[in-house]
């Protein structure tokens, strides 16, 4: 039975799920609005290497998704109080440790800031990505009914979901900026569909023939894929001058971030990669560092050291959290807040 399961899991899609996992941590530990950053030429790069992170994570949750024989209520609803439960519980736990020792019970105005605060001044900053999920989880069954009943409608609504991402991309650069920044992230759902759509289409028996393709010139198009990432950063270090916008969401509806964070997905998921030990062994661990890196990133920033060289927090914040998820998630009651 192990072995069966590992003949069908695909590793590649597991992979590009650290590394976007691993993405997500140079978003974070590089503040683009910094002076070591943002007159840094390397520095901004490596932040803006993340861009492509929160698509990946969209589409491989949808990959699966939307491509299961069937999606029950029972399992939207199960979802939905998983991701529920990980927002609400840690949230509780953080204020109760505040009550105890600051004599302040801030569970409500910590919960707001789950969804309503888009920079860092929030503990929990990070989590308006599980209320983005929860969103998608509610309408993943209308969706998975347009794709298995009506695939040209499925093509459609994902067509003009591209334009709407388009054209507001468009409209940051006509003295739009100050008006999209001002909407919450969680709020862009326009955004966190399209990317939902293009998993599933990726995912889809449909799209065989195109990922046939890629399989068999698997070495031209991952080059291609590299040299239109490496644009994707370059466009970003010049768009934000332009846009008056730092932070790298900025980008998520230009079309060349979409197109190069699909590649990239495509590539991922006909890679057969070595080292599966190694992969079975993190990815358990991935939504858990998501968790809990932003708590590590204050504390480090105190050290000099890394105030001036954030990029050598990534690694150490990646292994420190690794570690500490694997540890919590052999606890069977604390284990619960590190699995999703």
């Amino acid at each position: 039975m192990v072995v069966s399961k590992r003949k069908s899991r695909n590793f590649g899609l597991d992979l590009v799920k650290v590394l976007a996992c691993i993405l997500v941590i140079c978003l974070h530990s590089l503040t683009p609005t910094s002076l070591v950053v943002k007159n840094n030429i390397f520095n901004s790069s490596v932040y803006y290497s993340g861009t492509i992170a929160i698509p990946i994570f969209f589409m491989a949750s949808s990959y699966f998704v939307l491509n299961k024989k069937d999606i029950s209520f029972y399992y939207v609803l199960r979802r939905v109080v998983d991701i529920f439960f990980i927002i609400v519980g840690w949230v509780l736990v953080y204020s109760i440790c505040q009550l105890i020792v600051k004599h302040r019970f801030i569970f409500l105005e910590e919960l707001k800031g789950t969804a309503f605060i888009t920079t860092s001044s929030n503990h929990f900053y990070h989590f308006w990505f599980f209320w983005a999920l929860i969103f998608m989880l509610i309408i993943s069954p209308l969706l998975w009914y347009i794709l298995h009943n009506n695939f040209k409608r499925y093509l459609f609504l994902t067509f003009i979901l591209t334009l709407i991402c388009v054209g507001v991309d468009i409209s940051l650069h006509l003295d739009n900026s100050i008006n999209i920044q001002n909407i919450p992230q969680v709020f862009r759902i326009y955004l966190y569909i399209e990317y939902y759509l293009l998993g599933g289409l990726i995912g889809n028996l449909r799209f065989i023939k195109i990922k046939e393709y890629v399989k068999e010139h698997i070495m031209i198009i991952s080059f291609s894929a590299i040299f239109l990432y490496f644009i994707v950063i370059i466009y970003s270090i010049w768009n934000r001058n332009v846009i008056h916008w730092d932070y790298a969401e900025a980008n998520y509806g230009n079309i060349l971030v979409i197109f190069t964070s699909v590649l990239i997905l495509i590539i991922f998921s006909v890679l057969n990669p070595k080292n599966k030990k190694l992969i079975e062994f993190i990815i358990p661990a991935t939504m858990g560092i998501y968790m809990i890196h932003p708590f590590f990133i204050n504390k480090l920033m105190k050290i000099h050291f890394f105030y001036e060289y954030p990029v050598f927090m990534v690694p150490i914040l990646f292994v420190l959290c690794l570690i500490i998820v694997e540890i919590a998630l052999r606890i069977p009651v604390i284990k619960r807040f590190f699995k999703l």
